[in-house]
């Protein structure tokens, strides 16, 4: 038995009217196809539905107990719809993203106070993380895309450079008096420098740049947290070495000064999607106010901020 929706909604209205042309007239459909329509049905179930006179239709008793199951059967199909309707448009406002903390500060706030300006009942989830733990949020569904600063060699994965972050020295106190505006990397060699951890994509990439002269890097004091390491500043135990967009929440801190590594290395700062699915307009629209956040940075922080590689 195979009934659908659409022919007990034709049956109901039927059996409301008791008339096949002022029923197909309402209906915007022929009365040859709506009775085929009614025969149809009434061979499904095997029933007769309607008596029918030269003069007039009425509802036979299987046709009244029908109708009674028909618009609960309708009532509860139309719910269900209303109910995933809804659900499509709030899942359509949802939204969530990874990204490195260091970026997570600097890009993402002028990017939510847009999208919620746009979308009125938006729900934007942030998780900010590092930089492996918010790729893989990207590859088990769990974000919409994700911020980070390494081109991931997953090939469901695409990345599209945003900018480049030149690593800068913060000093203060003492040493801010002893740092000139612009250092060379070897120079780092002969400091107190306090850096984030091996884990992070930052120290990754100083690690690097020193490996590529021959040299391990082995800095002073190594911490997780952006806040701490400004802690140890204010104290004078020592320099830091952070990306650009990384050290900016400290810009605000009395006494802190940042001086230049001329052939230090650029930290990459992008996208990544899936490349495979569907991208939702809210996070097509936040990619897109992502681009015009990081336009708008680039061209306040000139010099220390560069261009994506072409």
């Amino acid at each position: 038995m195979n009934i659908s929706p659409r022919q007990l909604r034709l049956f109901l209205a039927l059996s409301e009217s008791l008339n096949f042309s002022k029923t197909a007239e309402q209906l915007f459909m022929t009365q040859p196809s709506l009775s085929k329509a009614i025969r149809d049905l009434e061979e499904a179930l095997g029933l007769v539905l309607f008596e029918r006179t030269t003069r007039s239709v009425h509802l036979t008793a299987s046709g009244t107990r029908l109708a009674s199951m028909a618009r609960s059967v309708i009532g509860e199909f139309d719910s269900g719809l209303e109910r995933m309707r809804t659900s499509a448009e709030q899942e359509a406002q949802q939204l969530s993203i990874a990204s490195l903390p260091s970026l997570a500060s600097v890009i993402l706030p002028a990017t939510c106070g847009a999208l919620e300006r746009r979308f009125a009942q938006s729900r934007i989830a942030i998780h900010d993380c590092s930089n492996s733990a918010s790729i893989q949020r990207l590859l088990n569904y769990q974000v919409d895309f994700a911020l980070a600063s390494v081109m991931p060699s997953h090939p469901e994965l695409q990345y599209e450079e945003l900018l480049r972050d030149q690593f800068v020295l913060l000093s203060c106190g003492a040493w801010r008096q002893r740092i000139a505006d612009e250092v060379m990397l070897d120079e780092l060699l002969r400091l107190p420098v306090i850096s984030m951890t091996d884990a992070s994509t930052a120290m990754r990439y100083i690690s690097a740049a020193f490996l590529q002269r021959g040299v391990e890097f082995r800095p002073k004091m190594q911490l997780d947290q952006v806040g701490t390491i400004a802690g140890f500043l204010k104290e004078g135990l020592g320099v830091a070495v952070l990306p650009y967009l990384g050290m900016m929440p400290m810009v605000s801190l009395r006494g802190m000064k940042i001086s230049s590594i001329s052939d230090g290395p650029l930290r990459s700062v992008g996208m990544v999607t899936r490349r495979q699915g569907g991208t939702s307009a809210i996070a097509r629209a936040a990619m897109e106010e992502i681009r015009k956040v990081v336009g708008a940075l680039m061209e306040k922080h000139q010099g220390w901020l560069h261009p994506a590689s072409a």
